[in-house]
């Protein structure tokens, strides 16, 4: 089972949004996209590591390049 799928199907279709406004030819931040995952939905309880590996298995997925900016 994909991390995606553990943190749920709501969380894999909202990190699917926030990932399809991202340019193509952009990065995709784990900083702001974990901000935008907590703030679109405030009542996540998936852990950091959890979000990050599930954005990451999305942002991949779709062709995208991702930064490891969390720790900045």
């Amino acid at each position: 089972m994909s991390v995606a799928q553990r943190v749920g199907p709501l969380l894999e279709q909202a990190i699917a949004v926030l990932l399809n406004r991202v340019d193509r030819r952009d990065t995709v931040s784990i900083k702001v996209a974990l901000r935008e995952a907590r703030e679109a939905a405030p009542y996540l309880v998936a852990s950091d590591e959890e979000l990050t590996e599930a954005i990451v298995e999305a942002a991949t997925a779709m062709g995208l390049c991702v930064a490891f900016d969390c720790g900045e």
